[in-house]
């Protein structure tokens, strides 16, 4: 009988501490933002990044264009590229915070967590200078500490309105369509510029790359203007 109510109790801790987070940000909507309060703009973000060969071959697509982006990026591999990171911010683009590392969050303990939040904020802004104050965790998912945590260190937790499953390998064209064919006002579009995390298929932000023209000139057509998530949240 023991056994069977310390099972129950973990369960229950689970449940508190992973589950109904991600229910509440993911589900209900809840202590997340997920779109721009102005509903004649949207935003383009960018996950997993920087990627050495990815990351400049979108800035530079973004700068013929002139639309400024919102970069999430992973502070391990931002330290591996800082230049990347320096163009991001020399150009006008936001970077804001994907986690110290790629890990799913919601089964990190709480000082983990911390390390991937407030670390990963303590850690862009010693590197780069760059005060960041809104957080995008792995794949959308957090953890009671998590929420806990953005509180007292300043943070917003941002996710989307558009995913349009970049992270495959798909042609440019349908990229584009799915991006259209969901689009509104106020809305916060997720891409990525990294093919290494979980999940990603090898040379999928090529296809994203090869999108962004039309993507963008598409978006433009439609009457909206792009921002960046920090101004609009």
């Amino acid at each position: 009988m023991l056994g069977w109510l310390l099972a129950l109790l973990v369960f229950l801790v689970l449940v508190v501490y992973c589950g109904l987070p991600v229910l509440w940000t993911r589900i209900f909507h809840l202590k997340a933002y997920r779109r721009l309060r102005d509903p004649k703009r949207v935003a383009l973000t960018f996950d997993d990044g920087p990627h050495p060969v990815y990351t400049p071959k979108l800035l530079d697509a973004l700068a013929e264009q002139q639309v400024k982006a919102t970069f999430f990026i992973v502070v391990q591999r931002a330290l591996k590229c800082p230049d990347i990171v320096k163009r991001m911010k020399d150009e006008g683009h936001e970077v804001q915070i994907h986690g110290d590392r790629h890990y799913f969050v919601p089964f990190l303990p709480p000082r983990a967590t911390a390390h991937q939040c407030i670390g990963a904020q303590m850690a862009i802004e010693r590197k780069f200078g760059i005060r960041s104050d809104v957080y995008r965790p792995p794949w959308g998912a957090c953890n009671l500490a998590t929420l806990m945590l953005m509180r007292r260190a300043g943070l917003r937790m941002c996710l989307w309105t558009i995913m349009v499953g970049d992270w495959r390998r798909t042609d440019p064209s349908t990229l584009v369509r799915r991006v259209v064919d969901r689009l509104h006002g106020g809305a916060i579009i997720v891409l990525h510029d990294s093919d290494v995390s979980f999940g990603a298929e090898e040379g999928a932000p090529e296809h994203v790359i090869e999108a962004m023209p039309d993507m963008i000139r598409s978006i433009r057509s439609r009457g909206y203007e792009f921002s960046l998530v920090s101004e609009w949240l």
